[in-house]
């Protein structure tokens, strides 16, 4: 009895571990080691061909001007290409006359509601025309603006408050007789006080000036920028005849040759705008 029962659990086991034996064949051991990565082809990519260095285009530059010295008598910086009055929209109109000396005059009956206009060129330095309106230091005489206009005679009040050309307290422009630009404190304000007053416009077609079809465009086609001022009552032209004496400086410094006008203010004067042949 007792050989059976041990061959009886011994015939069991061997069935149970030949079962077990079988299932283990069929089924994949979860501890399978994957294969190699040498063994897995990868892809390929082929080298890009290599870009080659490209050289930066070079910066804009000033242009540089002449390396020559003005002389007295022989300026060499901005030439005016313009110097005149223009309508309050824009039109410009003819001198009424103009000398002997090439000055021009224009009539307004009541010496305000038009614009003076400047325009310039860069002149025997070939430099760039300078465009500061304002460069005031007090006590310091050294200190002038690139657009230097004066007057001959009081506009307005003639205060010689600087650039005082704003509300609530806004005054005239003094006069210069005869036009001096000497580098001293008056005739510095003086030249601030006025040049203050001009708005630059270095595009033709964004200037202040318009063309008989209604075009903006310089009055010059020669000119390289322009400034405009409109003038107020606040400082307008005193009856009679004012004559203005404009010059320009470049960007080293150099100041070009003057140029004049006359605004001729009549002492029955009833309109505003300068009145020029038609």
């Amino acid at each position: 009895m007792r050989l059976c029962r041990a061959m009886s659990r011994c015939g069991f086991s061997v069935v149970v571990a030949v079962l077990v034996m079988g299932c283990a064949a069929k089924t994949p051991s979860k501890n399978a080691m994957a294969p190699d990565m040498e063994d897995t082809p990868v892809p390929t990519v082929p080298p890009s061909t290599p870009t080659p260095d490209v050289t930066p285009a070079p910066l804009a530059t000033r242009p540089v001007g002449k390396q020559i010295k003005g002389a007295k008598g022989r300026p060499i910086g901005p030439v005016v290409t313009f110097f005149g009055a223009a309508r309050a929209d824009g039109n410009t109109v003819e001198p009424t006359s103009v000398d002997k000396n090439g000055i021009a005059t224009y009539t307004s009956s009541v010496g305000s509601g038009f614009m003076i206009v400047v325009e310039a060129k860069p002149g025997e330095s070939e430099a760039e025309v300078a465009r500061r309106v304002f460069s005031y230091v007090p006590n310091d005489p050294k200190e002038q603006p690139d657009l230097q206009i004066e007057t001959n005679r009081d506009m307005g009040n003639g205060s010689r408050d600087v650039c005082d050309r704003q509300r609530p307290k806004i005054g005239g422009i003094p006069g210069i007789k005869p036009a001096n630009f000497s580098q001293t404190q008056a005739i510095s304000d003086a030249l601030n006080d006025f040049a203050c007053r001009f708005e630059t416009f270095i595009e033709s077609d964004s200037s202040c000036t318009m063309t008989k079809n209604g075009d903006f465009s310089y009055v010059s086609k020669d000119s390289a920028v322009q400034f405009c001022m409109m003038i107020a009552r606040a400082y307008q032209f005193p009856v009679g005849e004012t004559l203005l004496t404009v010059r320009l400086r470049d960007v080293d410094g150099n100041v070009g040759p003057t140029k004049q006008m006359r605004i001729l203010r009549p002492a029955d004067s009833k309109t505003s705008a300068p009145k020029g042949k038609k």
